[in-house]
């Protein structure tokens, strides 16, 4: 496939993860700040700190890196940026399979 015949597919796959980029947002607000207030107050280290934002704010940005591709013709590269959200939420779905 060349850059051209993958504008659609990208453009559906930005529109389901940046669904899921939302509920991450909502989801991962929370967290974010609690350990960001937490770090100011040194109860929390930086790398615990780190480790516990980083991924709720992988998917709050990474649907709208994907859409700064997409608008610049970067259709691979707007698919591949815009997976992490999909991939979390599926191997969280595992997890929590393999857990109970």
């Amino acid at each position: 496939m060349n850059e051209a015949q993958l504008r659609r597919p990208a453009a559906l796959w930005l529109a389901v993860t940046t669904l899921f980029g939302l509920a991450g947002t909502v989801v991962g607000l929370l967290p974010v700040v609690l350990t960001w207030g937490l770090f100011r107050d040194g109860q929390v280290g930086l790398g615990t700190a780190l480790g516990t934002m980083i991924p709720y704010v992988m998917l709050m940005v990474c649907p709208l890196v994907a859409w700064w591709l997409l608008l610049r013709r970067r259709y691979l590269s707007s698919i591949i940026v815009a997976t992490p959200p999909i991939l979390m939420w599926a191997i969280s779905i595992i997890a929590q399979k393999l857990m109970a």
